[in-house]
């Protein structure tokens, strides 16, 4: 494997890299990865329900309506996490921007 300036890394040295990265991610941003997750789920289920509608599979009807119910639970839940990250973010973010110009009069 190569990294972004064309050097070669080693397995170990590409899984040191990731691990690092993967430490920086802050919780938004892994709240808004399981947001795109959970809306792809959702979108999957309902598509494979109406197929299984179509072709009238009744019993793999049944496993995604099950399914489906779990996926909005958990979008509903995601998306709550997300606003309540997002709302204290943007706070974070205004209290640095306060604390920065009282720091400068």
């Amino acid at each position: 494997m190569k990294d972004k300036d064309g050097n070669y890394l080693t397995t170990k040295e590409f899984f040191s890299r990731w691990k690092e990265g993967i430490q920086k991610i802050t919780p938004l941003e892994q709240t808004r990865i399981s947001l795109n997750g959970v809306v792809l789920v959702f979108v999957g289920v309902i598509i494979g329900l109406i197929s299984t509608i179509i072709t009238k599979t009744w019993w793999l009807v049944i496993i995604l309506l099950g399914s489906l119910f779990l996926s909005v639970v958990n979008l509903i839940g995601t998306f709550q996490r997300y606003f309540s990250l997002k709302k204290l973010d943007d706070e974070m973010k205004q209290l640095e921007l306060t604390m920065k110009g009282g720091l400068n009069e």
